[in-house]
């Protein structure tokens, strides 16, 4: 793991990360796209779920793909090539044909790529710079940047895989200006997060480094009997971040790391997304022929779009 590098003007760049699928993460990560680009922000959205890509299959049609993805730079730019690739690697999304300003998005993959598993038993390895190695990690940082460089987006979203994974923790720690953790309040979500928590407490600077540009989002969050879950799932991630990442503080003193339990201002206060039933494997293309009101979209997914203004915002 490595603490966060971004260059001086880079956009925000918001990752969408679970423990696990199923979760609404790329879902969310659509709509928020949406959002930003309708209110007039360029948005470029990039698939780093390279072993479950999916981003494009939910905003592209396979003839909108772009000739090359992800994938491709990383085992073009192992022999220098990446440049090439870079130009040929981006496409547009057809539902910026009904918002301000477009939705741009880098894939995993290019279009009718028949070799993709061959390229992705590649696309880990370090490769050689200048007679040393540069790891999967330092290239994932440079591609983001090169891509950034070239699109000048206002804004970043990038699809991380989910899971306790390498890439995981390139995107979370490496390349976040605001990571969105998503949780639904099973024990899954909460023994996951707690392995992932415990790995950064063991590396204090990488748990002060990230700590401040965590946000957890209680997904798919129910309709019935919401005052008792909200309290649950809130009194659990209170757990899990003071138990791992705040500051001890004794009664009387401050601490920037240190929070309340009804600190809506802190990364263990949730942001919410209600659970729908018209939202659930839906096309986000459907959006653009007005099928889902103003209001149906902002009963879902207002309360997170609120949030994640405020982490944009935070970062300009």
């Amino acid at each position: 793991l490595i603490p966060k590098e971004k260059s001086a003007g880079a956009p925000p760049r918001l990752v969408f990360f679970g423990i696990k699928g199923g979760v609404g993460r790329s879902t969310a990560l659509t709509m928020l796209a949406y959002k930003l680009a309708n209110s007039g922000k360029k948005v470029l959205l990039m698939d780093l779920d390279l072993e479950s890509p999916g981003l494009s299959g939910l905003l592209l049609p396979q003839d909108r793909l772009a000739d090359f993805g992800v994938v491709d730079w990383l085992i073009e730019d192992a022999v220098g090539q990446g440049d090439g690739v870079l130009r040929r690697m981006i496409s547009v999304s057809p539902l910026s044909e009904s918002t301000q300003n477009e939705i741009r998005i880098a894939a995993a993959m290019g279009q009718g790529d028949l070799f993709y598993l061959d390229k992705l038993s590649r696309a880990y390895a370090d490769v050689a710079v200048e007679n040393y190695p540069e790891s999967f990690t330092r290239r994932i940082h440079r591609l983001v940047q090169k891509l950034e460089d070239r699109e000048k987006p206002d804004v970043v979203l990038i699809d991380s895989r989910a899971g306790l994974h390498d890439l995981a923790a390139v995107s979370i720690v490496g390349l976040a200006s605001t990571t969105f953790l998503f949780a639904t309040d099973t024990e899954q979500s909460w023994q996951g997060y707690k392995l992932l928590f415990s790995h950064w407490q063991s590396h204090p600077e990488i748990a002060v480094d990230v700590r401040g540009r965590l946000a957890i989002v209680q997904a798919l969050f129910p309709e019935s009997d919401q005052s008792k879950r909200a309290r649950s799932f809130l009194e659990k991630s209170y757990c899990l971040f003071s138990e791992a990442l705040y500051d001890e503080v004794p009664p009387g003193e401050t601490s920037e790391a240190g929070f309340d339990l009804e600190d809506e201002s802190a990364p263990h206060y949730p942001f919410r997304i209600n659970w729908n039933n018209r939202f659930q494997e839906f096309s986000p293309l459907l959006l653009s022929q007005g099928l889902f009101t103003d209001a149906e979209i902002e009963a879902s997914f207002g309360n997170f779009f609120a949030g994640a203004l405020r982490c944009i915002e935070g970062d300009t």
